[in-house]
């Protein structure tokens, strides 16, 4: 499973992010990748240790509405055979 995380905060590192998502996530953040941080448009990838849908979709909607630098973010889950596209830009 991939998790898709944005609406993250341009003042935030990478390591910040990365960090923030290892920490909710626990044992179910297998790999996490960090990109356009920086920018209004960045997002993680991070893939789910984690193989079975509805685990996936309670992940993400457990990180869904978490704060970082005071900013909502939002995620969305897809299985392992989808490529991971970026999230909405924003305008």
């Amino acid at each position: 499973m991939n998790l898709i995380v944005w609406n993250i905060p341009q003042t935030c590192s990478e390591q910040e992010v990365r960090e923030f998502l290892q920490h909710e996530l626990g044992h179910y953040a297998k790999n996490v990748i960090v990109h356009e941080q920086g920018t209004s448009n960045a997002y993680a990838h991070v893939e789910l240790n984690a193989d079975v849908p509805y685990v996936g979709d309670v992940i993400a909607q457990q990180v869904h509405g978490k704060l970082l630098g005071g900013v909502a973010l939002q995620a969305s889950v897809m299985p392992f055979d989808e490529k991971p596209a970026p999230p909405p830009q924003r305008l």
